[in-house]
């Protein structure tokens, strides 16, 4: 879908402490092996600290530079991967509750890791579809220290979590960046490898049973067979959707200049991404992002505020981002620097 007057006005993210790998090896919490072979060196944990309050915390920075009234906001949109507190409670109306008084609608998206990204196209479409509605708040959180989880042991390919929060403001009317396109497709029939041998009922969450990724994916068939056929089905969907968007945008690969992508401690993962789409791994966020852990929903918004408060993309550059959640949700878009905002270095 190629946008028409959608910019990014604001950008707010939270990232907790982060704790050496090393110190986790020591603990027992991540196998030895694996910090040797995958190559991250940290992740943000955020202890105790919830989800939505993550969220909120983001949420405040990017409004504050963006300068946007609480008032302004036309809805919200908030994207997670785990639970984010009492089942049956609704934590986007929590972040909205203490972001505006203004009875606006808010969503809570589920795309597993590409959430947030996807959550763009909902609330680009949702803009443009009333001249009257000029501003949407999105939002992402996890905290996926839960007593029946190690963010050290996720069980596949890309192996160690981090918390963060992460939010976007989008607007008509004002901003330091434009979307200039966006699209969103599913590999639906590889739902199944990633639910394995697990009953629908009880839900697992209610029986106090634990996730562990390797565990399903090896029950659909062989652990290394099934894996490889998600990372294929996923691939060509990805790079589908990344060429098309570019394409949409005006674009070819020679003219992205960064990507934001899935934060990952190996260059050999990033290369799966980027190879077939015609970009060198030197465009990606390799050393930044192996430090703080995969943020869930969060990778790539966080990935491109650093870009932006760093100033290594400037005004006329072309971000491509690209995401993918739990082999069946992808979505790409291509944003582009229109001015460095006041609060880049």
């Amino acid at each position: 879908m190629k946008t028409t007057d959608i910019r990014i006005a604001g950008l707010g993210t939270y990232i907790p402490e982060i704790v050496d790998a090393q110190k986790a090896v020591a603990l027992g919490l991540y196998d030895a092996d694996d910090y040797e072979w995958y190559g991250w060196t940290g992740a943000a944990v955020a202890d105790d600290m919830p989800a939505p309050d993550m969220a909120v915390a983001a949420a405040r920075q990017a409004m504050e530079r963006s300068q946007t009234h609480p008032h302004d906001i036309d809805m919200h949109i908030h994207a997670c991967g785990h639970e984010q507190g009492p089942e049956g409670w609704s934590p986007q109306h929590y972040i909205l509750r203490h972001i505006t008084d203004r009875d606006v609608p808010s969503f809570r998206v589920w795309q597993a890791c590409s959430g947030l990204i996807g959550s763009l196209e909902l609330a680009a479409c949702y803009l443009q579809a009333v001249p009257e509605r000029t501003t949407a708040l999105l939002t992402g959180a996890d905290n996926v220290g839960t007593p029946n989880f190690n963010r050290w042991a996720f069980g596949i390919q890309n192996g160690v979590l981090g918390d963060a929060g992460s939010a976007v403001l989008l607007s008509k009317t004002d901003g330091f960046a434009s979307l200039l396109s966006i699209n969103t497709g599913s590999t639906a029939e590889v739902e199944e490898q990633y639910r394995g041998a697990e009953p629908l009922f009880p839900p697992s969450l209610t029986v106090g049973r634990s996730m562990d990724f390797k565990e399903r994916l090896a029950a659909a068939g062989g652990l290394e067979e099934t894996v490889a056929e998600v990372v294929r089905r996923q691939g060509e969907l990805r790079t589908e959707i990344a060429l098309r968007t570019l394409a949409e945008a005006g674009l070819e690969p020679a003219d992205v200049t960064r990507v934001a992508h899935v934060f990952t401690g190996q260059e050999s993962y990033l290369k799966v991404i980027l190879d077939p789409m015609g970009l060198s791994t030197d465009l990606g966020l390799l050393d930044f992002g192996r430090n703080l852990g995969h943020l869930t929903v969060n990778d790539q918004i966080v990935g491109l505020d650093h870009l932006v408060a760093t100033s290594q993309v400037g005004p006329g550059d072309h971000v491509l981002i690209v995401a993918h959640g739990g082999g069946v949700s992808i979505t790409c878009a291509v944003v582009r620097i229109d001015h460095r905002p006041h609060w880049a270095q």
